[in-house]
């Protein structure tokens, strides 16, 4: 599969998918080693990609930053537009992970929540993903 992990300058999602035989891309505005494109991800959605996984910036999303949200509401908005225009890429699978935040209520519900714990870590935070096939 040809894979696009937006959002993502540290290649580990992308070398996850590298070492199991895809063609996969890292993409973000920070620069990063191995097969990566550094820029806005919005010139690259259309170059034919079979699943994307996108990690937003959360900054202007998750509730555990809601106290700083006021006066902060065309950021959010902005953030909110990028979440809808990633989950409306036009591509056959996406997930999309953020973690609690106002996504589920300003756009759709999670589909799936997550936690370290499941996969063998002892933390908690809860991590939300929307999916799409």
């Amino acid at each position: 599969m040809r894979v696009l992990v937006a959002c993502e300058y540290s290649g580990t999602v992308r070398d996850a998918f590298e070492r199991t035989g895809h063609s996969a891309i890292s993409c973000d505005l920070l620069p990063s080693a191995g097969n990566h494109y550094q820029g806005d991800v919005r010139d690259i959605l259309s170059d034919g990609w079979d699943l994307m996984v996108a990690h937003p910036p959360c900054t202007y999303l998750a509730v555990c930053g809601a106290r700083y949200f006021r006066g902060r509401e065309r950021e959010q908005s902005e953030a909110l537009s990028f979440v809808r225009l990633l989950l409306d890429a036009p591509i056959e699978q996406i997930a999309l992970e953020n973690p609690v935040s106002v996504i589920s209520t300003q756009v759709r519900k999670p589909d799936q929540i997550v936690q370290p714990w499941m996969f063998g870590h002892g933390e908690s935070k809860k991590t939300c993903l929307w999916l799409k096939n």
